[in-house]
């Protein structure tokens, strides 16, 4: 295994809210969704509590459907608005702008769902022409459009398709239109033609009213749609239907009717990660009722209520993937877990846990813990477009607070060797991230990861860390990014694109060099310095870059966790720049090399530190330094 030394702790957001898997999220109309929390929701009968209200930022009526990704990104519709959006992660969860827009003459967005190819599927109700003849439309993650489906080629009841999901074979849409059949189309057939899966208006030998609203296809191992069920919202009730299909046409539905106390006009659902096979929730859009639902015991567990003023226009859950995105993860090997959740104390607050996927290590260490707290983590190989960041990626100087946060534009790539270099054909093209939650949230001051990539070379293009795919939190780099943060949030590695036609001389520092030891007393200060050429132009080479941002951070590397035997991940410390009172530790160029004196004030003596440069310019690859300080 190649000891990769990332290393660090993300900027805090303290005023900012933090999603888990597990919180229940309820359009509320006026461009709003809530969140719910619970602290046990694996327990019979969880208690939950409104964490928090977000906005689209469309100023419109109705917000709807709403799903998440396999990155634990947020996706709503506003009917309204005619909008699909997703919302950021980090940094008080604003939405991404554009949204999402039907390029087709459709309206009233209502559902979306999202399958584990990084594709998004967006119903609409109406098109601009007909109420009630609207369709779908499947895009890429970025928004870019893949395919329309409309009516009238589309078969259609009273509404479009408003309401779909994707099977597990991840890309039939199973959809109802507003009316009292529940359609099915395979979008990668030669020719595309919907059929009907079942139809309710005769259910039970007797005309059965109303429309069928949300829909969920139950996941299942064979791979054929629709096999597990689809639940279906039928004011009244929520049905389980199961049909049988054979070249196009579909037999008899078994249909299980599941009842709700003075509900009558149920029209939202949404899947629960605890077991999405059997668990869901369902909201009332006249009661503004939303129940959690298990299907293995029949009985509703939870039920709570959007409150006066609100409306309820769609469900889903934080970690509630669809049958599509459940199937298309990759599975671990024989007996290994892809979440563990670890017991830490006071006395020993650091752990380590080891990808079943690519036997990356992860290390984190919950420093200054003053109470017992538990860390779950959730680790899954992705597509590698829902692993890009965000098109706005914001680079900390941690440790460093009279530092502004400054910001990269485009988006970094995922990382993919990892999942590559281990030869496994269903990992292989794809990206890992890990989904990392503090149980209490609090009494800590950072939570500081550290990664060792298993198997990978050492040749590495800028390499970079980020928490939540915006936040580029990397701090110090052998070969991969060693960082952390506060709180739940997802990591992944990406990179970030540097100039080819620069070199840095020699490949890092030319002072200090690594393994070097430096005494307290004998000096005050720390000189860095490093030369920059046109490629294959060193030592000397003429012309050499004078707009690099070389941002310098510093990290600690910290004895062994006394209980464990685990080296803790390194902590960041105050980078002081000689004949100032704190950062910028910006190198400047003098000569022809650049440079910057760092004092050892803030460095305690008897450790080692980790020093590496990030340039914020995105011109020279990121490279790291080893030293003592005695």
């Amino acid at each position: 295994m190649l000891a990769i030394a990332f290393a660090g702790s993300a900027q805090q957001c303290d005023a900012e809210v933090q999603w888990s898997v597990g919180d229940v999220f309820v359009a509320a109309g006026n461009s709003t969704y809530q969140i719910w929390h619970s602290a046990n929701p694996g327990a019979n009968n969880p208690s939950y509590s409104k964490l928090d209200t977000i906005n689209d930022g469309l100023n419109g009526l109705n917000t709807a459907g709403c799903g998440f990704d396999t990155g634990y990104r947020l996706f709503g519709t506003d009917s309204s608005k005619n909008s699909t959006v997703r919302f950021t992660i980090d940094n008080g969860h604003p939405p991404l702008t554009p949204a999402i827009t039907p390029t087709a003459n459709l309206r009233n967005s209502q559902s979306v769902a999202l399958d584990g190819n990084g594709r998004i599927y967006v119903g609409y109700a109406d098109s601009g022409t007909a109420i009630g003849q609207g369709g779908f439309e499947v895009y890429q993650h970025d928004g870019t459009l893949i395919h329309s489906f409309t009516a009238p080629n589309l078969a259609v009841e009273n509404s479009g398709a408003g309401w779909l999901d994707v099977a597990q074979d991840g890309h039939t849409v199973f959809y109802t239109s507003g009316g009292r059949k529940i359609f099915m189309i395979d979008t990668e057939a030669a020719s595309p033609a919907s059929i009907t899966y079942a139809d309710l208006s005769l259910f039970g030998g007797t005309i059965s009213a109303g429309k069928l609203f949300a829909i969920h296809v139950l996941p299942s191992s064979d791979g054929i749609p629709g096999s597990a069920g689809v639940l279906v919202a039928d004011q009244g009730n929520v049905k389980l239907v199961k049909a049988s299909c054979n070249n196009g046409i579909c037999g008899v539905p078994s249909v299980t009717i599941l009842k709700f106390k003075n509900e009558s006009n149920l029209q939202a659902l949404g899947l629960d990660p605890i077991n999405p096979a059997t668990i869901f929730w369902v909201g009332d859009a006249s009661s503004r009722d939303f129940m959690r639902f298990n299907l293995a015991t029949g009985k509703t567990e939870v039920t709570l209520n959007t409150g006066a003023g609100t409306m309820l226009g769609g469900i889903c859950v934080d970690g509630g993937f669809s049958a599509a995105a459940l199937a298309f993860a990759p599975q671990p090997p024989v007996n290994t877990q892809p979440t563990q959740t670890f017991a830490l104390t006071p006395a020993s607050s650091t752990f380590q846990f080891t990808s079943p996927f690519t036997q990356t290590k992860l290390t984190a260490t919950l420093a200054s813990l003053q109470n017992n707290a538990t860390v779950t983590v959730r680790d899954s190989l992705v597509d590698p477009m829902v692993a890009t960041s965000d098109p706005t990626v914001y680079s900390f100087n941690l440790g460093n607070p009279k530092f502004s946060i400054s910001t990269v534009s485009g988006h970094m790539i995922c990382d993919t060797r990892p999942a590559d270099v281990t030869g496994n054909a269903s990992y292989m093209g794809k990206c890992e991230i890990f989904e990392f939650e503090a149980n209490p949230n609090f009494g800590y001051t950072m939570a500081d990861v550290k990664l060792d990539i298993a198997s990978v070379s050492q040749d590495v293009p800028n390499v970079r860390f980020l928490r939540n795919f915006d936040e580029d939190i990397t701090t110090g780099i052998v070969d991969y990014p060693l960082s952390g943060t506060r709180s739940k949030c997802v990591f992944s590695v990406n990179k970030q694109l540097s100039d080819g036609t620069i070199e840095v001389c020699g490949g890092g520092f030319s002072s200090p060099v690594n393994g070097q030891n430096f005494s307290k007393k004998q000096t005050s200060s720390i000189a860095f310095k490093f030369k920059v050429a046109p490629a294959g132009t060193c030592p000397n080479g003429a012309g050499f870059p004078t707009t690099l941002q070389p941002l310098l951070l510093i990290t600690q590397i910290l004895p062994p966790d006394p209980i464990t035997g685990l080296s803790p991940a390194p902590a960041p410390v105050t980078v002081i720049v000689a004949g100032n009172s704190g950062g910028p530790p910006i190198f400047t160029l003098t000569g022809n090399a650049w440079q910057l004196q760092v004092k050892t004030s803030d460095l305690p003596a008897g450790f080692s530190y980790l020093a590496t440069v990030l340039d914020l310019g995105s011109q020279i690859p990121s490279f790291s330094v080893q030293f003592s300080l005695n």
